[in-house]
């Protein structure tokens, strides 16, 4: 998984190149601090056993990000990110004798290699050397790691298996955005702005059985978004 991560990163690059050599490409470096949430759609159908998500936390993403240029507003617009989510998913128990409450609560963070693939819109000028940008389109991801940072339970019970026990290899999602781009000199330019990356899929993984053979993907649905403020220049 990780060579093929790779190898997507230098076909990026040779393409970078070919497309720089005759002007119509422009190669940036991008950082995002970014706010992670999630999704969860609880599916156990029990009365005593319930899922939801826990509070959003803050991460980050950077990476490459590229213009190919197909008119003068126009663009292409694509690179390769590493970027780190917070995933974090809550159980309360119910037993069913005592009708004692216990919650149990699991924090992973999800690293991913994210490829956006979107459309990018440019204004004229607003002011002197500054257009605004807008980007519509989605990104895949690849997991390249996972990492379980905390857990809870208040009982020690059962449910551990079934929170945060393996997600999925890959992520889907659909991408908006906006901002402003400042021209400092004839090749260079800042930008600066707002994205949005919605997850699509469920990202659960089938493995973790629970109890009587249930498995995390049995239990919940859950994906993954990302609210970011970037910043970065372009050369």
């Amino acid at each position: 998984m990780k060579n093929k991560a790779i190898l997507s990163f230098l076909l990026l690059l040779t393409t970078s190149i070919t497309f720089a050599q005759d002007g119509k490409f422009k190669l940036g470096l991008r950082f995002a601090p970014s706010l992670s949430s999630i999704n969860v759609q609880d599916l156990s159908e029990k009365d005593d056993l319930a899922f939801s998500g826990s509070s959003s936390g803050l991460r980050f993403s950077a990476g490459l990000s590229g213009d190919f240029y197909f008119g003068r507003n126009y663009s292409f617009y694509t690179g390769v990110w590493y970027s780190v989510m917070k995933s974090g998913i809550k159980a309360e128990y119910t037993n069913p004798i005592s009708k004692n409450k216990s919650n149990a609560e699991s924090i992973t963070n999800l690293q991913y290699l994210q490829i956006p693939v979107a459309l990018k819109l440019f204004t004229n000028e607003v002011a002197p050397d500054v257009k605004l940008y807008f980007v519509v389109g989605g990104t895949a991801g690849i997991k390249i790691q996972e990492k379980k940072v905390s857990f809870k339970d208040e009982t020690n019970s059962f449910i551990e298996p079934a929170l945060g026990k393996g997600y999925s290899f890959g992520d889907v999602g659909l991408l908006l955005g906006a901002g402003a781009e400042y021209r400092l000199g004839e090749s260079t330019t800042v930008f600066g702005g707002f994205s949005y990356n919605r997850g699509l899929i469920n990202v659960p993984s089938a493995n973790g059985p629970l109890g009587a053979g249930k498995k995390a993907a049995e239990l919940y649905d859950l994906s993954l978004n990302q609210i970011s403020l970037e910043m970065g220049i372009k050369f």
